[in-house]
């Protein structure tokens, strides 16, 4: 029998974790299931209160956080299945999700990762695909182009600019709920745990891409997806881990000058849109966590060399 494993990583999410976990239980296809991989990156909430013990759940509790891309593969490695589910803990399917998720992907051999249509507690659908980014369209986004003339300057990556209403091959599947053949990253290897979190899936999907692999998103399969993640608590520190992992993603994939443009377009001109348009908003209060992140991403040479030592 073809099974599939689901792996969450989880950090703090609350209530959320109980509710994805649930569902999963819920599902169609829980014969199909072989096991619920929760790898936890220390987190001090209450998440796990709730969860009922099971056969089918394991749960790694790791004593500090790893990051994400590192926590994804601790889950991948565990798993024994044909499939492996990227879930958030912050997602719900429906009954049928993962079922006919598994049918697709059986159905069809030559699709490396899956991915589906989301929508939010309201049942609005959200963008859940991307682009690969190029120096240029960092620059869009750094200057504030994206924002102010979206249809004229594409943003970098995530794909606003459509409205997921029609399946299609795509550059890459966000991380929120990958469905992937497992004998895909026997090829392009796991995750990059330089990316402690942000950028890690663009960049397995970058070089699933370069060696021919394919990356659907199907719009006829959906899932909640509630959004925000726990790092809105900390924006600050969630600014800093997101440009950092920008800069590591031009670094590997971009010549030295696409590399050299990100930088000058994330350190000297994104800080002053940023400010500008949380001015423009009326929330000057967040000007503080803009420069929490600024301060760090000037020291993120110790960040990344600290985050090299945990690898090795």
């Amino acid at each position: 029998m073809v099974q599939y494993d689901v792996v969450i990583v989880n950090w703090n999410s609350g209530e959320y974790l109980e509710k994805c976990i649930r569902s999963i239980f819920k599902s169609k296809s829980i014969k199909e299931l072989g096991q619920i991989i929760v790898i936890d990156n220390g987190s001090t909430d209450t998440s796990f209160e709730p969860i009922q013990e099971s056969n089918k759940l394991k749960i790694v509790h790791n004593k500090v956080n790893k990051g994400f891309a590192a926590a994804c593969n601790q889950g991948i490695t565990l798993s024994q299945s044909d499939y492996v589910v990227m879930m958030n803990p912050d997602v719900e399917v429906y009954v049928d999700t993962l079922s006919e998720s598994l049918q697709f992907m059986i159905q069809n051999q030559h699709i490396d990762i899956m991915g589906c249509m989301q929508v939010n507690e309201t049942g609005i659908t959200v963008p859940s695909c991307a682009r690969f980014p190029t120096p240029i369209k960092f620059f869009y986004d750094s200057s504030g182009l994206s924002k102010l003339f979206p249809k004229l300057f594409l943003p970098a990556t995530l794909m606003t600019d459509w409205d997921h209403q029609n399946s299609k091959m795509v550059d890459q599947i966000i991380g929120s709920y990958m469905f992937i053949r497992k004998r895909s990253l026997e090829k392009t290897g796991l995750f990059d745990e330089r990316f402690f979190v942000y950028f890690e899936e663009l960049d397995l999907s970058k070089r699933l891409r370069n060696i021919g692999g394919i990356s659907y998103y199907n719009h006829l399969i959906k899932i909640l997806h509630y959004g925000g993640g726990t790092t809105d608590k900390v924006k600050g520190y969630r600014l800093f881990l997101s440009l950092n992992s920008r800069l590591l993603y031009a670094k590997k994939h971009f010549t030295n000058f696409g590399y050299f443009i990100t930088i000058i377009s994330t350190y000297l001109i994104e800080p002053i849109t940023r400010i500008g348009f949380v001015l423009f908003k009326g929330k000057p209060d967040e000007i503080p966590e803009i420069y929490k992140g600024y301060k760090k991403l000037w020291q993120r040479k110790k960040f990344n060399e600290k985050k090299t030592d945990a690898i090795k």
